[in-house]
């Protein structure tokens, strides 16, 4: 399953806002930096983020953006359908059923609607406060190991 820049370099940016909740703003420059991300492609993320009330941006010498809610108040439900216009993509399709369609075919169709249905269960029930926490609670733990996953 493969997720587009958007959604992946929009969910880096507020895990880094969500980890700084309540110390003051960030600059784009400054999350772009630190993450290795276009600056002119985080601010049009960032924007997207704010035309749906998830951040916000402070004026002034130590402007930026902030989250408008508390980290464990965003689910990443709301996160991923703000960024991907589509859903999830590339888990979807259709099927016609009649007396000549096999059983694996059917069977196939229901696996990927159910994987679909627990994707966005899961993102419903995960907010951002919950990837601070494990992260740091990894981080302390295990700090020279090291971790991978593929998607």
């Amino acid at each position: 399953m493969k997720f587009s820049t958007r959604i992946l370099y929009g969910l880096k940016a507020v895990i880094v806002l969500a980890g700084r909740y309540g110390e003051g703003s960030l600059s784009v420059s400054q999350i772009a930096k630190k993450e290795g991300i276009s600056t002119a492609y985080l601010e049009q993320i960032l924007n997207a983020l704010k035309k749906k009330g998830l951040v916000k941006s402070v004026r002034g010498p130590q402007g930026g953006y902030v989250l408008t809610k508390k980290p464990s108040e965003i689910s990443l439900d709301v996160l991923f359908y703000t960024l991907e216009d589509k859903g999830i993509a590339e888990i979807q399709g259709k099927i016609s059923v009649s007396q000549d369609t096999d059983e694996a075919s059917i069977a196939n169709f229901i696996f990927w609607k159910k994987l679909k249905s627990c994707i966005e269960e899961g993102l419903g029930k995960l907010t951002l406060k919950d990837l601070i926490d494990e992260s740091r609670r990894l981080k302390k733990a295990k700090p020279q190991t090291h971790f991978a996953f593929h998607i």
